[in-house]
């Protein structure tokens, strides 16, 4: 789970950053800034989701909260 903080993605902490490089599925909600989500891998799947999944997929699934 990443909670952010704002909406300026260069004050992503580096775990955070480091969680969005590496993520294979992304699930956010829709007030997720889309500069945030351009931190994510290229080929990373993204989910505008109300929760984080119940049953995630296989690989790397991230949550991300907006503040």
């Amino acid at each position: 789970i990443i909670r952010l903080a704002g909406a300026d993605p260069d004050e992503l902490s580096l775990r955070a950053a480091r969680l969005l490089g590496e993520a294979d599925h992304i699930f956010h909600g829709a007030g997720v800034p889309a500069a945030i989500l351009d931190r994510a891998r290229a080929d990373a799947v993204r989910h505008v989701a109300d929760g984080p999944p119940d049953d995630p997929p296989e690989g790397l699934t991230v949550w991300i909260a907006a503040a």
